[in-house]
């Protein structure tokens, strides 16, 4: 089987690129390793906060970009992140339900890299990573339509490394007053 995803090289300065984006190639137990480790050292708490932010911005820029360069609408976008996180080996994310009226969605995943790279039964949700990577996914759609939100939440309701047979994700928007 071959990568779903194409990766162009340029020759000059050997960076690679994905849907026109740059992308560095990692193994898998570099990102749970070094997730663990900042974890560690700063906190659960202040960890998550820190990937929320990242995470919705890198996500929220990369709907966009994809938006401009395929001319495709909110829900597409959508679809097309999530396919793509996948097809990147983060795991198998599955959307549930999205509903762009409500601005909500539930979004399943399997064969985590944080779940398979965990060390038994954890006591904590382990993919609290990916929250703010839908954060920002949806933050995208609320861009689209023109909605300022006051708060988009994410979190992860379930997680398979709890012994759960996939991880679960509730995300919604709250519109600005």
């Amino acid at each position: 089987m071959q990568p779903a995803v194409e990766i162009e090289v340029d020759e000059a300065s050997g960076i690679w690129r994905t849907d026109g984006l740059p992308m560095v190639y990692v193994p898998r137990h570099f990102m749970v390793n070094m997730h663990r480790e900042i974890e560690t050292t700063l906190g659960r708490e202040t960890y998550a906060a820190v990937l929320d932010r990242s995470g919705a911005k890198s996500a929220r820029h990369w709907c966009q970009r994809q938006a401009d360069l395929l001319g495709t609408d909110e829900r597409e976008v959508f679809e097309h992140y999530l396919r793509r996180l996948s097809e990147r080996g983060w795991g198998r994310f599955t959307i549930e339900a999205l509903d762009l009226e409500r601005l909500t969605a539930e979004i399943t995943l399997r064969d985590s890299i944080y779940v398979l790279e965990s060390d038994g039964a954890a006591k904590a949700p382990v993919c609290y990573i990916f929250e703010g990577f839908l954060i920002g996914a949806m933050q995208f759609i609320c861009d689209a339509q023109g909605v300022t939100p006051g708060e988009i939440t994410c979190r992860e309701t379930q997680c398979a490394a709890m012994g759960a047979t996939e991880c679960r994700f509730e995300l919604s928007c709250h519109p600005a007053a």
